[in-house]
């Protein structure tokens, strides 16, 4: 169920020897193999549900086309498991509260030059907590269109609905790690790397 080449497979789903303060850059994929998203942030520690990286405003958020400077501080949770990756806010300028992207293939790798790269396949599904919308399922269309030109096997399409399913009943419920743990997370990284940015 591997994405095409040059999307990493076989990662490790933790960064054994991350410190504090390294670099990581989140880098997402398509699964027909083209790049995505590329945002870089800070690590921040680990805690029963994963990874924690402290993505500061002013970061450059980037893909083939396309790049913005961040506008609000945000941390990004790797699980240990599970098939999606977290960006938690709470800047009352940005209308995500929660932004959680449906992934495969998830797992780091060491950058050449020091640093870590959190690499995961974006698998188009997002669970979303939203200030003007409430929590909702988006992008089902896109999924649809790509299941069928990407030729999504059906075994990882069930597995991807599932996971949105149980996403969306977790952050509906408020269950850990969508009952407030990021608001300390981000705290960590704001009092880190207050003016930290890859401007």
């Amino acid at each position: 169920m591997n994405a095409a080449a040059p999307v990493p497979a076989g990662l490790p789903r933790d960064p054994a020897g991350a410190d504090p303060g390294d670099l990581v850059v989140a880098r997402a994929w398509k699964y027909d193999g083209h790049p995505h998203w590329v945002v870089p942030g800070r690590y921040l520690g680990a805690d029963d549900h994963g990874h924690w990286i402290y993505q500061p405003a002013g970061s450059l958020v980037s893909r083939p086309g396309h790049g913005h400077w961040a506008d609000t501080d945000a941390v990004c949770l790797v699980p240990r498991a599970g098939q999606w990756l977290g960006t938690f806010y709470d800047d009352r300028a940005e209308d995500f509260r929660v932004y959680l992207d449906l992934s495969t293939q998830i797992g780091w790798r060491k950058l050449a030059r020091g640093g870590w790269e959190a690499n995961s396949v974006d698998m188009d599904l997002d669970v979303i907590d939203s200030r003007s919308r409430g929590i909702f399922l988006d992008d089902e269309d896109e999924f649809a269109e790509h299941s069928a030109s990407m030729g999504y096997p059906q075994e990882l399409v069930s597995c991807i609905s599932d996971e949105a399913s149980r996403l969306l009943g977790s952050l509906g419920g408020a269950h850990a790690p969508f009952d407030g743990t990021a608001t300390g997370w981000l705290a960590r990284g704001r009092t880190a790397f207050s003016d930290s940015s890859s401007r």
